[in-house]
């Protein structure tokens, strides 16, 4: 599914000054209008080029659509590792499309894009809560609830304390949310993107035991910190 992201702002980029963000996402809109025009043998080349001028200039809605691009293989060279770093650009600055393509990129194709070093735990975290809470509200990214959950919760499970809050606040009102996704898969698969030390299924408890810990309330409740 294309993710190509527009986004509608006025201004016009004046190259004899440094340019304004609204001014950089104009021209990031105008090169993705002109990449999809492609009626002219130039057009693509010209789009391409000023998204990824746009991109380098911090916006981050290009450097999302620079990431699908090379993640896919459509007009440039195919480069998972050059994708993830866009990504991770662009949902730093908390794009939900580009903090959905950098997950599923680190949960799909770990080996390819970050080798074997471990992932930023904090960066995951926030990526995580914030793809699955715009899935679960249809804000950024189309509604899409067992996605959402499924983020969510990996998200809390980070360590990202608003996810947990959200997580033990669902569970509380509907004990039966998230007892569909496979728990024992979703907690595996985080672990193994952390440290050994900061995993968290305990050594030597069964995944299935650690599964129903996931679906109480006060699980999610002991991992806030409580705050003054």
């Amino acid at each position: 599914m294309r993710l190509l992201i527009l986004v509608l702002v006025a201004g016009w980029q004046n190259t004899s000054f440094a340019a304004s963000p609204e001014e950089v996402a104009q021209s990031a809109m105008d090169g993705y209008a002109l990449f999809l025009r492609d009626s002219l043998p130039d057009d693509r080349q010209r789009g391409y080029d000023m998204m990824l001028s746009a991109a380098w200039e911090g916006d981050a809605k290009a450097a999302n659509n620079v990431g699908w691009l090379m993640q896919h293989g459509e007009f440039v060279g195919k480069d998972l590792k050059g994708a993830f770093r866009w990504y991770e650009r662009a949902a730093d600055q908390g794009l939900p499309a580009a903090a959905l393509n950098y997950m599923e990129l680190i949960l799909n194709h770990s080996d390819e894009v970050i080798g074997d070093r471990l992932p930023d735990r904090d960066r995951m975290a926030k990526a995580s809560a914030l793809a699955g809470t715009s899935l679960l509200m249809g804000r950024g990214l189309p509604y899409d609830s067992k996605r959402g959950e499924d983020l969510l919760l990996r998200g809390a499970l980070f360590g990202d304390e608003k996810a947990a809050m959200t997580v033990a606040q669902q569970l509380e009102m509907y004990p039966d949310s998230f007892s569909y996704l496979p728990l024992e898969e979703i907690a595996a698969q985080c672990d193994a993107l952390l440290p050994e030390g900061e995993r968290n299924m305990p050594e030597g408890m069964p995944p299935a035991e650690f599964a129903d810990h996931m679906l109480s309330p006060a699980f999610w409740y002991s991992r806030i910190k409580i705050k003054d």
